[in-house]
């Protein structure tokens, strides 16, 4: 394994690890947000559905900006893909948002 190879593996574990969501969860996160929920209406349902969820409230309000990488080894292709749909949808969202309150 190259420098630069074991460099990207160290980034994405890190990534992963700050994350403290799974992939299914990010992708929930993200479908509530564009159905108009809140955060901590987002997060207490990820907590009642999963106890054991690492997700705390300020992760859920970071990931549901869209600034939240998910590594296409993580889900399958088409999951992967609809999470790239997601994501983009949900960057136009709050930029929307920002556009109307200025």
């Amino acid at each position: 394994m190259s420098y630069i190879d074991a460099k990207k593996l160290r980034r994405e574990i890190k990534k992963k690890d700050r994350r403290h969501a799974t992939p299914d969860e990010v992708l929930f996160i993200f479908e509530k947000i564009l159905e108009g929920w809140k955060t901590i209406r987002i997060y207490n349902t990820i907590i009642q559905s999963n106890p054991n969820s690492n997700v705390e409230k300020k992760y859920v309000e970071n990931i549901s900006t869209g600034n939240c990488k998910v590594y296409q080894n993580e889900l399958d292709e088409e999951k992967y893909n609809y999470y790239l749909i997601l994501r983009e949808k949900v960057y136009q969202y709050h930029l929307l948002k920002k556009n109307k309150t200025n």
